[in-house]
């Protein structure tokens, strides 16, 4: 199958595209702000990883940090944060949205209000950009620190030339940290628009390609010894079984079989025409998965309460969330004025109850597999026993790249699929 859909012109045009946006992506979140003292930085840089390994620096959510930037912040590089500006304005929109009732009227409109309302949110995402480059230039030029990272400039020389001073060298890193978002915003809409899946998406996995690896071989060498390569071990297998059991959790359906009532046309006899309605369960899990997943990262005492509720809040949304979408009374109307009915159960109430009941038992096994699922990191880093705090290789971490890869992943194949399809049957379809 892949071999095949390589062979396609249109897919090797848009995998080439997506590589493209990519590289150019990476290599702006390796390109220093103008101003910025490179040296000086790698120093800084250094000395706090020597002291978080110490135990004497270094601050918890540093990794995370680091994972969602892919490294920018860090290196205070032109994209100094990443997608995080877009994904903070379109968390904004989904949820002041709702409140503001020009933004309900555009969201009713179609197609047109949402090509307002998604420039309304690239404008809002180079906004918060220039907000957080002020506030990462006020740091740099005043404390000679980089925030969120313990990263700071200890004697001689700050983080920024001699010659880099005044206002003017402070307009530069805001102007430069708000084009580089405007860049990557331009990035994810061209492999959008000419590449495979979904641009934000495609660029958040190859930040997290490029991080993820090195804090797993720093954690390990850390570590050391044979405790080392078991922390590589555990990181490794719990991504391909978290993976593994989400796909296949996601991509599960029940089938309830229904029918059509037989009906004339003319003399001719239609009907039963047997089908089915799909029910899922395990959708989105990750949405609460994550949030739920920073108990886990509070800092020390750390209460015997927090794996407790972390369990309970993953168990809950997954039970709750599959009880509620779709809701079986609507389902059970549908079928009905659609003249659809499941064999042996009869129309109305009795269609809606056997429905709550099939949705009841798919949403329990998905509740218990996310539920699984999220306990898998926190076994792994455990039995393994590795620095997860000062390297972020925590639950969080593993979700974070587990969702970004189901969710990159899954689209973009059948993308290519559709595309392969397309190339071989479009002769037939002219």
């Amino acid at each position: 199958m892949p071999a095949r859909i390589l062979r396609v012109p249109a897919v090797r045009k848009r995998l080439l595209w997506t590589l493209l946006a990519v590289v150019l992506f990476r290599l702006g979140q390796n390109l220093p702000l103008p101003g910025v003292h490179g040296e000086a930085l790698a120093r800084a840089a250094a000395a706090e990883t020597a002291a978080a390994e110490d135990g004497e620096g270094g601050q918890r959510l540093y990794g995370l940090v680091e994972l969602l930037t892919g490294g920018g912040l860090g290196q205070l590089s032109v994209f100094t944060f990443g997608i995080v500006p877009v994904i903070a304005a379109r968390l904004v929109m989904e949820v002041a949205g709702p409140l503001v009732p020009r933004v309900r009227l555009l969201a009713a409109a179609g197609s047109e209000g949402a090509a307002v309302i998604a420039r309304w949110t690239r404008r809002l995402a180079v906004l918060l950009a220039a907000g957080l480059g002020v506030w990462v230039a006020a740091a740099v030029a005043g404390e000679g620190c980089v925030p969120l990272t313990g990263i700071c400039a200890s004697g001689g020389p700050g983080l920024l030339h001699d010659r880099a001073d005044g206002p003017i060298v402070a307009v530069a890193l805001v102007a430069t940290t708000a084009a580089g978002t405007a860049v990557v915003l331009r990035l994810g809409g061209l492999i959008t628009a000419r590449g495979v899946g979904e641009g934000l998406s495609v660029l958040f996995l190859a930040q997290l390609a490029a991080v993820v690896p090195g804090q797993v071989a720093s954690a390990a060498r850390e570590t050391g010894g044979t405790r080392g390569t078991l922390v590589l071990l555990a990181v490794v297998l719990a991504l391909l079984v978290m993976t593994v059991v989400v796909v296949v959790v996601q991509q599960s359906e029940r089938r309830i079989p229904v029918q059509q009532a037989k009906r004339m046309v003319g003399r001719s006899a239609l009907g039963p025409t047997p089908t089915y309605v799909p029910v899922r369960g395990g959708q989105d899990g990750f949405v609460v998965m994550i949030p739920a997943s920073l108990l886990l990262l509070a800092p020390a005492p750390v209460g015997p309460w927090l794996l407790p509720a972390y369990v309970l809040v993953v168990f809950a949304y997954g039970w709750l969330r599959a009880r509620v979408e779709p809701a079986a009374p609507d389902l059970a109307d549908r079928l009905k004025r659609s003249g659809l009915f499941v064999p042996g159960v009869r129309t109305g109430p009795q269609t809606a109850q056997y429905i709550a009941y099939v949705q009841s038992r798919i949403g329990l096994t998905a509740a218990l597999a996310m539920t699984g699922v999220a306990l898998v990191p926190v076994l792994a880093l455990t039995l393994s026993a590795g620095p997860a705090g000062r390297f972020a290789l925590s639950a969080t971490t593993l979700l974070i790249v587990v969702s970004a890869a189901v969710r990159t992943a899954l689209p973009a194949v059948r993308q290519m699929e559709s595309l392969a399809v397309r190339q071989a049957y479009g002769p037939f379809l002219r």
